[in-house]
Parts: C-alpha cells; sequence; structure tokens
C-alpha cells in the first residue's frame, strides 16, 4: 500500500491510465500489449485530481495541504496462477478484488481500478480516497498496522480462498517490502539469474579454452571469451547497483517515515537541504514516484545489454556444439580408415 498526497496524483494517473503512445524506461512494459489494459471504476471523463476535488467538495471537507488524499493498492499474484486462468477468469478474480474493496471502503471513494497485462504478470492498480465512515479524510485510521493486517485476513476470506490463493502467516514479524524495496528484490533476483547463466557461459569459454575446437574457429573462441568476459561484467555491475538501490529505498523510507514525526525531521530536513538539494525536494514533496523512477532507470540501463547478449552467447554455445560433433565424426571416420 502506498500513500500519496494531492500534488503526486497526476504521474500515477499518467502511469495506471497509459496508452500505447506512453513512454516509459520500464523494458517491463510492452506498448503493443497496453491495448488488453482495462479498468473497472465507472467514473470516465475526470482525472483522479478532479475526482478528489469533486469528493472533497462533495463532503464538505478542508484538508492540511499535506494531508494524504489517496491510497494505492496493487493486487494480483504470481505468474503460475494468472496462467492457469483464462480471460474470462482474469477478469472475474479481478472483479471479485474490485468488489472486496468497494464494499469495504465505499465505491462512491474509488478513484480508479485498472488492470495492467502489458507486464510480465497481470496486476491491478487500485487507488481510493481514505475517507472514513464518519466522513473524514484519514489515511491513518483507516490503514495503520492492525487495519491492515485486519485487511489482510479479510481479503484472504473473501477473495484469496475462493481462488486458491496461499495466506501469509497471520501475526508473522516478517516486514512487508515497500515498493521501492519489492522492485529492488526483482532486480537482484535478475541478477541472480544472471549469475547462474553466466555459469553456461563459463563452460563455453572452458570448452573455448581447451583447444577442443578446430582451430579455424579461433575467431568464433574470441567472440567466446569476450562476450563471456562482457556477461560477467555486467553481472557485477548489475549486483552492484542493486545493492546501491536497496539501500537508496531503504534510505528514503527512512526519510519519509521521518517527515511524519516533523519535530525530528526538521533537523533532519535542514542538514539534507545543505548536503543535497535535489534529494531534500523530492523528498520535501513527498514524491514516492521518484523511487520507482530510480529503479526502473536502472533496469533500462542493464537489462537491453542481457537481452542483447543472452541469444548472442547461446549462438555461439549451439556452434562450439556443432563444431564438436563435425570434429568428433572427422575424428571416428580417420579411425575407421585405419
Amino acid at each position: 500500500m502506498e500513500k500519496y498526497h494531492k500534488q503526486d496524483v497526476a504521474p500515477i494517473e499518467k502511469e495506471n491510465e497509459r496508452d500505447e503512445n506512453y513512454k516509459s524506461d520500464n523494458p517491463q512494459i510492452g506498448s503493443e500489449r497496453t491495448k488488453n489494459n482495462y479498468r473497472f471504476t465507472p467514473y470516465f471523463g475526470k482525472t483522479y485530481t478532479e475526482f478528489i476535488n469533486g469528493r472533497i467538495k462533495e463532503i464538505g471537507l478542508s484538508p492540511r495541504k499535506d494531508a494524504v488524499v489517496m491510497n494505492s493498492f496493487v493486487l494480483g499474484s504470481d505468474k503460475t496462477f494468472f496462467d492457469g486462468l483464462s480471460r474470462v477468469e482474469q477478469y472475474n478474480f479481478f472483479s471479485d478484488c474490485y468488489k472486496f474493496f468497494a464494499e469495504r471502503y465505499g465505491e462512491e471513494n474509488l478513484i480508479a481500478a485498472v488492470v495492467h497485462n502489458d507486464e510480465t504478470t497481470p496486476h491491478m492498480h487500485l487507488n481510493l480516497m481514505p475517507i472514513t465512515k464518519d466522513g473524514r479524510l484519514c489515511s491513518k485510521q483507516l490503514f495503520d498496522k492492525p487495519q491492515l493486517q485486519k485487511l489482510q485476513t479479510d481479503f484472504y476470506e473473501s477473495v484469496g480462498k475462493r481462488w486458491g490463493l496461499q495466506r501469509g502467516k497471520e501475526g508473522s514479524q516478517k516486514k512487508h517490502l515497500s515498493t521501492a524495496e519489492f522492485k529492488a528484490k526483482k532486480i537482484i533476483e535478475q541478477a541472480e539469474t544472471i549469475r547462474e547463466e553466466n555459469q553456461v557461459y563459463a563452460d563455453a569459454l572452458t570448452e573455448a579454452k581447451s583447444g577442443n575446437i578446430p582451430r579455424k574457429r579461433g575467431k568464433l573462441q574470441e567472440q567466446v571469451i569476450a562476450l563471456t568476459a562482457d556477461n560477467n561484467d555486467l553481472s557485477k555491475r548489475l549486483t552492484k547497483a542493486m545493492d546501491e538501490t536497496l539501500e537508496y529505498a531503504r534510505r528514503s523510507e527512512t526519510l519519509q517515515k521521518e517527515k511524519d514525526n516533523n519535530s525530528h525531521y526538521a533537523n533532519i530536513g535542514k542538514e539534507l537541504a545543505r548536503t543535497n538539494p535535489t534529494e531534500y525536494r523530492r523528498i520535501v514533496n513527498g514524491k514516492p514516484k521518484t523511487i520507482g523512477s530510480f529503479f526502473d532507470s536502472v533496469l533500462s540501463l542493464f537489462t537491453p545489454d542481457v537481452v542483447r547478449q543472452v541469444p548472442r552467447l547461446q549462438q555461439i554455445e549451439a556452434e562450439i556444439e556443432e563444431e564438436r560433433k563435425k570434429q568428433e565424426k572427422l575424428n571416428n571416420n580417420d579411425n575407421y580408415k585405419k
């Protein structure tokens, strides 16, 4: 769950409501699949900000400038779950998710519910105004720790159990990852995958160095050596970036919490403003999207290199195998003639 102030709403809307012309550095978004996205909310023709302003006026609220006006949830499961669903079943699953939140928090307070099918795994972005039953705008009351735990339990009982999803251990002390840390975890997993694939390429390199490949393929050997070295270097750079990114997320999250504690935040803010004015402005303006953009930029820097290298290395590996078989056949023929 993420919380947003009014000045942060527009960028979230731009990403959630994207069309085929949406530009992003996130390589996981396939613009050719964006046409498969769909929404549940009936409030067409209104921007998120217009909806929020209208609801505030309707209830007669006078929120503070730093008030949280929107809470966002990402709802879904893993790829295996969605691979087992038809399109109709997928729609019904997200429809159940939407109905659960509409009944719990009031459909009149749901800003938008958009399903993204243009990324690796389908998921729904659900945004709502944190309005209490007595008509107050209070995210802290609706979504404090006990309420979030109850939300998770009730969601499982109402939706998850029906769809065969597993419930996380109730009362667990395990900390839920923020959006930023979750992205960092995913990127680190990508680095781990690269390291595993490097072992395959290392085997090809060993074969190339062993001399088992005919001399006429010397150029091929050089390519294997060079590309494997590049891939190893890429893995190291990516892992380092992930470590730095995770630390950045933790630091930013800590500063955001300190922001809520004004007495302590004032001193930290002054020091940060002096040492890093740009970062200070980002945090003071309360733009958690900045963290997500940072992760996306990291992905955009490294992922294309991986994507380009992996097929070529696999092709070279196949060529090596083909040459080995040819050489083995020639050796067998020579032995037969003798």
